[in-house]
């Protein structure tokens, strides 16, 4: 059975069909950020998923999800731990739109 996958613009338009709040489109839109800046950090620096895995002490699984940017699958706790152990600083903004 075939799946009918749509093509959004950006990630508003897909938080709207899924009838998202602002606050919660914010909050994907700098989770996707943070992801960005941690796998760039994690190459620079050299490293595979799995070396980030034993750092972080979670499994290569759940880097290599991070890293392709299955956000519902990514808690804050996660993103920081990584960015701990990648000696990254994340900081998460909020917007008056947003709420």
């Amino acid at each position: 059975m075939k799946k009918n996958l749509e093509v959004y613009e950006s990630i508003e338009d897909l938080g709207k069909t899924l009838g998202l709040s602002k606050a919660e489109i914010a909050l994907i839109r700098e989770k996707k950020k943070a992801i960005a800046k941690l796998k760039a950090a994690r190459e620079r620096k050299g490293l595979t998923q799995a070396q980030v895995a034993k750092l972080a002490n979670t499994k290569q699984p759940a880097i290599a999800r991070m890293e392709v940017g299955l956000v519902s699958e990514v808690s804050l706790d996660f993103l920081f731990k990584v960015a701990w152990v990648l000696n990254v600083k994340l900081t998460i903004h909020s917007t008056k739109e947003a709420a």
